[in-house]
């Protein structure tokens, strides 16, 4: 490694290492929010798959209870 590669490395090393205190906020910012908009995702999605399965179950009752009438 030549010299000025090893001087820009070093560079972007002290970058990383000494991050702004409002760079760190705004990394931990967008981290909650993407984690509150992936847990709002699940919420739903469960929401819709119980409320699937509670008309399946309502459904089959109905179909259950009209055959024993029919017999």
């Amino acid at each position: 490694m030549d010299e000025g590669n090893f001087d820009s490395f070093k560079k972007l090393c002290l970058i990383m290492l000494l991050s702004s205190p409002h760079t760190d906020t705004q990394r931990r910012w967008r981290a909650k929010k993407r984690d509150q908009h992936h847990r709002t995702q699940l919420s739903l999605r469960r929401l819709i798959v119980e409320q699937i399965n509670e008309s399946h179950q309502y459904s089959s009752g109905i179909n259950e209870n009209f055959m024993f009438l029919l017999c």
